[in-house]
């Protein structure tokens, strides 16, 4: 395995969810299938949401895998699908009960066991599930998947016979539980609830979040649900029993309210309560899934393709399974082998790859480089294809530092260069989601541990929003060629920093029980290698010759004690094949040679064997006689010793299972076979544990060579497990000739199994292209380094006949940046040739460099990346290509912002009091940086980006009367040099985009162009008549490109409609045009699936000539330059510390302007200035006199 080993006392059973649900399709045209790899799926509440609120799903084939290594969260999901699918909407309230309260009535328990003993006759093999009831809607990946979860509704079937004393045991044991948990809390405020009201999230920040999972806690059931006995007489069994056993081990933050949008219920709508109480929240989340699972039974009903694919497992085993690795085991603790269920139908058959990939929070656990190399591997190469991570750091009020620094270890853009994929706001300088919980939270920090920082990170292949840059509709994933030198240093760097946790020098006190989570081990380094091996064009051998020379003599870990895992390094780069260090190979020759003893009778000596060792179950009784909390969760490690030369080394990934080992033959003919235990660790059976090893090692001097089972030494609970084991932390030793210990050639075989079958890999080496075009042939990218980060990219293109090379002989070459990954070539005088070259990154190309070589007919293109800092507006995705719509095969795609349904998100009532909108703060701190905030402030008009937010925001303000104190609904966009509006933008409604935690504008959006100014008569007159003044947006010429750019996408975003066969973005660029005088989206969604709003009926006669959208704020980047600091600075102050506030946008500062005639009203900016004169002119003391 790629991630530390660890004992699994203390870890908490996660039945629901704790962040809200995601609407998984967000990344799609309306027109594109869904393929969903979900791996630390949870519960499926972002399933139940999408199947609700995706735009297109009477239309989406939905094929849905997804992932957990606790059978029980996966047992619990089949069981929720099962039950809406046999019931009506009669049954809703008790499904609740079964699947979010721990304690339930008698009558959803009866439910529940009746569901569960269905389940059980249906699923006493594959087979027999394949042609039951279920099988067109679930399908588990492998059969020991459906053979774990049945044991579970074994259990939940069983309670059904329980008697009185079982019951009040399980009671009993739930009691204790809560206990520990109100205990553990105590008067604490919890507050983890606010991050699921999103922009809303002060309205609960006031005890009521806390309220509500403490009342969750002690009743075992939502707020608003009732609390009698009897509705609350038995213990739920599918909170009570999971991997581990039976018993409550439910996680002391668990509050189902978490998995709901609870700004629904918070947000000034009708119907909804002026102050929310905790029944509201609770009642709110109740009626929430009530619209999700009437839409699930809806969509089974359908004829359209609806498949979800259950996996029980480890999520990067299974990932390397799906990518056609075999020899993967089902998880650290369970050695069967990952067989997939290959399917004959083509009609359901399993995907291969994927255009979504969802990967919860695992990258907390098994780390964001193992989940990053795992997963790319399994991701479609097409435009709208992402990859999501998410994170729940501890900030410690760097807000989003930590993903950069703490993460990666190297600069963002060489990681992500060398990955092949990158963060999708690294390229577009923003992002259209916010957690405003998160960044108030880290502000209030001051400096000390601050709580969890929810980061949600979107990746996408960097080329594949620059639709020149696309061949064959797909991203053209090339080799990247680099200097081996420079690999090295990179690599090296990256290897210390993965390991940097056994850096004495760098623990700091504060940091000490953080170092007991260990994530990476030695083969998440190997398989890194591996990743980078068929990503990479180099001299592959003496690259890696030099770093693990580096590596070698680095005596930077533990003051050179990580030494004692280069062996572990190295036996996993061998077997890899990245890497064979000399004494690997077998042409090595010991230099202090040995008699062969151990494999002596040997008819061939491997390079690489396997240690197998069965290890007494009693001795971890000393473990798990300690509290929980005191053991924590420590990793495990083997240590193998040779005596003689006093050489230790250390393993630590090795593989477990409980069970008993039987080992038939001798020398290079024995096979070891485990008789796995069903029971794990609630079982008698012994612990089997096998590594590989270098047989030089083993054969070194099998007499004084040692091998020990120990705790990996970390700095947190040591002193409580030294004295359950003593100072070296050993639970098991032997010598390598012992009686418990076996050296056998191949890996241990579980009995019963069969042996795994590889698929054929889903993606392998990258493949050059076959050519630039027909007269040219584009070499592998070449990467130049400048202070150890990408700064260049070099592309040869080989001129491939004799009419390509004669044109560059007479008239040499000259080259122009088109798109932000593309240049175009042109050879020759007279008649020129021209060709494109494709970067596989955003490049600058204001200073391309050409190297031309007429005699050898080449040319060498050399280009500087795209900076990541969002000052610098040039090249790449700039400031007008920040939302690109890309075409690929024949849809459109929004390809930097989330989709939404505008239908399904709920709407503010307008106008409301000032007061009800203050949590709408349109110049909010996570809208502009720091830096953006100081253009805004100083009047300074030449930032375009800059610029469009403040438009977007001063539009909103507009549009919920927070600016002159009206709900102005119509807008037009006006040119700042010519005088006169170029588009009409009608505001239907404010919505609030639930999974983007934001706000957004319901629009509708007329271009007034050549074609349409007749026609605009009517309108006009409805526009005098209204006695209602359109609003003027004033633009500079730049900032009108930046509209004309945004404007496709915004309607992309939104769009219910389908393009015609016609459609202009079939034959032209997207934007069709900068020009200010016409229009840059398509006719195809005029008149379409427009609301019957207020603003529309209004201007009905515009009805037949707009197009909706949807606009939001664009949000600043942490992770790319401070944001917030200003907050920050407020909120270490105590509110606005006396700070005095903009009379037009509310943020408080240091230093305001004050109005030139009365000298009191004050401004941040010039631009807050002039917005708001309008009202203030009103008031204003000298324009009175």
């Amino acid at each position: 395995m790629a991630h530390s080993v660890i004992i699994p006392r203390r870890t908490f059973f996660y039945p629901v969810g704790n962040t809200s649900a995601d609407l998984l399709t967000e990344s799609l045209p309306r027109e594109e299938n869904l393929d969903l790899l979900l791996i630390g799926c949870g519960d499926p509440r972002s399933i139940l949401y999408t199947v609700y609120a995706d735009g297109a799903i009477g239309k989406r084939e939905l094929d849905i895998t997804f992932c957990d290594v606790e059978p029980a969260v996966i047992a619990r999901d089949v069981l929720l699908f099962t039950l809406l699918a046999d019931t009506n909407k009669e049954s809703n309230a008790a499904i609740w009960d079964i699947f979010y309260h721990f304690n339930m009535s008698g009558s959803s328990l009866a439910l529940l066991q009746d569901q569960a003993s269905k389940l059980l006759s249906l699923s006493e093999s594959m087979i027999q599930w394949t042609a039951g009831p279920y099988s067109k809607l679930i399908r588990p990946r492998t059969d020991h998947t459906l053979s774990d979860i049945r044991r579970f509704w074994f259990k939940y079937a069983a309670t059904a016979s329980f008697t009185t004393a079982q019951h009040s045991s399980m009671r009993q044991s739930v009691s204790e539980g809560v206990d520990a948990m109100l205990s553990r809390q105590g008067d604490s405020d919890i507050s983890t609830a606010c991050r699921s009201a999103g922009p809303l999230w002060m309205k609960i920040s006031d005890g009521i979040a806390s309220a509500h999972i403490k009342h969750y806690w002690t009743h075992g059931v939502v707020a608003d649900s009732p609390t009698d006995s009897a509705s609350i007489e038995f213990v739920n069994p599918t909170f009570f029993y999971t991997g581990l056993g039976s018993g409550f081990c439910v996680h002391y933050g668990t509050d189902p309210i978490l998995g709901f949008h609870l700004a629904g219920v918070l947000a000034p709508i009708k119907g909804n309560p002026t102050r929310v109480s905790i029944g509201d929240l609770g009642n709110y989340a109740k009626q929430e899934f009530v619209r999700w699972s009437d839409a699930f039974r809806r969509r089974i009903a359908s004829d359209v393709t609806f498949v979800v694919r259950p996996y029980v497992g480890d999520a990067l085993s299974f990932c390397h399974a799906l990518a056609g690795e075999s020899g993967q085991c089902v998880s650290t603790w369970d050695a069967r082998p990952v067989i997939l269920d290959l399917e004959n139908d083509k009609r359901v058959a399993a995907p291969t790859t994927f255009n979504v990939i969802d990967t919860s929070n695992v990258a907390d656990h098994i780390g964001l480089i193992n989940v990053l190399i795992a997963c790319i591997p399994l991701l479609h190469p097409s435009p709208s294809s992402v990859l999501h991570t998410n994170t729940l750091l501890s900030s410690a009020g760097k807000t989003g530092d930590a993903f950069r620094l703490d993460h990666l270890g190297v600069d963002l853009t060489t990681f992500s260069m060398l990955l092949g994929i990158a963060p999708l706001p690294l390229m577009t300088k923003f992002t259209t989601k916010t957690s405003p919980f998160d960044m108030f939270a880290s502000a209030d920090a001051d400096g000390a541990e601050s709580p969890q920082y929810h980061q949600s990170i979107t990746w996408k292949f960097p080329a594949s929003g620059d639709q020149a840059a696309l061949v064959g509709d797909e991203v053209v994933r090339l080799p990247i060629a680099v200097d081996e030198a420079k690999l090295c240093e990179v690599l090296s760097k990256l290897y210390i920093h993965m390991f940097s946790v056994e850096d004495a020098t760098q623990l700091s006190p504060g940091s000490l029980w953080k170092s007991t989570d260990i994530i990476y081990v030695r083969a998440s380094f190997a398989i890194l290698l591996k990743f980078l091996k068929n990503r990479l064009s180099t001299d592959w051998d003496r690259a890696m010759a030099m770093l693990f020379d580096r590596i070698e003599n680095d005596r930077s870990l533990c003051n050179g004690t990580g030494m004692r895992h280069h062996h572990d390094l190295c036996t996993h780069a061998h077997l890899l094949g990245v890497y064979t260090q000399d004494f690997l190979s077998p042409t090595y020759t010991d230099p202090y040679p040995t008699p062969p003893v151990l494999f002596a009778n040997w008819r061939r000596k491997p390079s690489v064997a396997y240690i197998v060792m069965q290890i007494p179950r009693a001795l971890f009784e000393n473990l798990e006689r300690m509290d929980a909390e005191r053991v924590g969760t420590p990793a495990l490690q083997c240590e193998v010793t040779v005596g003689k030369i006093n050489l230790q080394n250390t393993f630590c990934s090795v593989q477990l299972a409980f069970g008993e080992l039987v080992v038939d033959g001798t020398a290079d003919r024995a096979i070891a076979t485990i008789v796995e235990d069903e029971d794990g660790w609630n079982g008698k059976s012994p612990l089997v544990l096998w590594l590989p090893i270098s047989t030089w090692l083993l054969d070194y001097d099998p007499g004084t060579t040692c091998v020990r089972l120990s705790i990996r030494p970390s700095t947190g609970p040591m002193l409580s497990l030294m004295s359950a084991l003593g100072k070296d932390l050993v639970i098991f030793a032997t010598d390598l000739q012992g009686q418990d210990i076996y050296v056998v050639e191949d890996r241990p075989r579980v009995r019963g199994t069969l042996s795994p079958s590889a698929l054929s890999p889903s993606a392998s080496r990258a493949k050059a292209s076959p050519s630039a075009g027909l007269l040219a042939r584009q070499n592998a990218p070449h990467i130049s380094f400048t202070d150890e980060r990408v700064s260049h990219i070099t592309i040869k293109v080989d001129m491939q006949n004799k009419k390509s090379k004669q044109a560059l002989k007479d008239g040499g070459a000259a080259t122009g940046q088109i798109s932000p990954c593309t240049v175009e070539l042109v050879t020759g005088k007279g008649t020129r040739l021209q060709d494109l070259v494709r970067f596989p990154f955003p490049i600058d190309g204001k200073d391309i460099k050409l190297r031309v070589a007429r005699k050898s007919g080449y040319v060498e293109v050399v280009a500087r990346v795209a900076s990541a800092n969002p000052a610098i507006a040039e090249g790449g995705y700039s400031h007008i290509r920040r939302t690109p719509v890309v075409v690929s095969r024949g849809i459109p795609c929004a390809w930097s912002m989330n989709y939404v349904n505008l239908d399904k998100l709920p709407g503010i009532d307008l106008p409301q009091s000032k007061s009800k909108l203050e949590w709408i703060q349109p110049f909010g701190p996570t809208i502009l940086s720091d830096r953006e905030l100081r253009f805004q402030r100083s009047n300074d008009w030449s930032d375009t980006f800059v610029n469009l937010k403040n438009s977007i925001a001063h539009m909103m303000g507009y549009a919920i009367g927070d600016i002159d104190g009206h709900s102005r609904r119509a807008f037009s966009l006006y040119r700042q040099i010519g005088n006169g509006g170029y588009t009409f933008i009608f505001v239907n409604a404010i919505r609030i985009d639930l999974v983007a935690h934001s706000v957004l504008m319901d629009v509708c959006i007329l271009p007034l162009t050549q074609d349409v100014m007749p026609r605009l008569s009517p309108l006009l007159q409805q526009i005098q008549a209204a006695q209602q003044h359109i609003r003027d947006i004033v633009t500079p010429d730049e900032e009108i490109k930046a509209w004309k750019s945004l404007l496709p996408a915004a309607v992309e975003r939104c769009r219910s409609w389908s393009h015609r066969s016609d459609c202009a973005y079939l034959t032209h660029d997207i934007p069709l045009t900068l020009d200010v005088a016409e229009s840059p989206i398509c006719n195809c969604g005029r008149g379409k699936d427009i609301p019957d709003s207020e603003v529309m009926r209004l201007y009905s006669k515009a009805v037949p000539l707009v197009t909706r959208a949807a606009i939001g704020p664009l949000y600043a980047v942490p992770y790319l330059e401070p944001v917030g600091t200003l907050l920050k600075q407020t909120m270490r102050r105590g509110g606005d510390g006396g700070l005095e506030t903009c009379a037009a946008c509310g943020m408080p500062q240091e230093k305001l302007m004050s109005c030139g005639r009365c000298k009191t009203t004050k401004y941040c900016s010039q631009a807050c200035q002039r917005v708001h004169w309008k009202k203030h002119k009103t008031t204003c003391n000298a324009v009175k006199i």
